[in-house]
């Protein structure tokens, strides 16, 4: 994730990382921790890893989707901000054992809320 889905981001990198993911996950698939979970971290991480490998994927996904570059969100191949962006969000769910992505509507501000970033400016 560091080397491939980090600050900076292309396309390029983000499919590389999909295709690394695959590959991690595969090997997961085979782990196996020998003692007991008492005083073994390496038990711990071999629960943590799953959930690290569907987040890292979650992300990465979604990143390649969004083609835009905002907030801590910067892709080198799409350097500017898409207005139409504002207005989605990208929700990843687990189907299986594959993941989907779908894009669904920002919610409106409460008229309070508009109101307090209004008198901010």
């Amino acid at each position: 994730m560091q080397n491939l889905v980090g600050i900076f981001r292309n396309k390029g990198d983000l499919i590389r990382a999909l295709e690394e993911l695959e590959k991690l996950k595969e090997r997961a698939g085979r782990l196996s921790v020998e003692g007991s979970r008492l005083f073994n971290p390496g038990w711990h991480l071999s629960l943590d890893l799953k959930s690290m490998l569907i987040v890292s994927e979650a992300v990465t996904r979604s990143a390649l989707a969004r083609q835009e570059s905002r907030g801590a969100h910067s892709r080198i191949d799409h350097p500017g901000l898409d207005a139409t962006w504002g207005t989605k969000n990208n929700v990843i769910a687990c189907e299986g054992s594959a993941m989907t992505l779908r894009q669904s509507p920002v919610p409106e501000l409460p008229g309070d809320l508009k109101q307090l970033l209004a008198d901010e400016k």
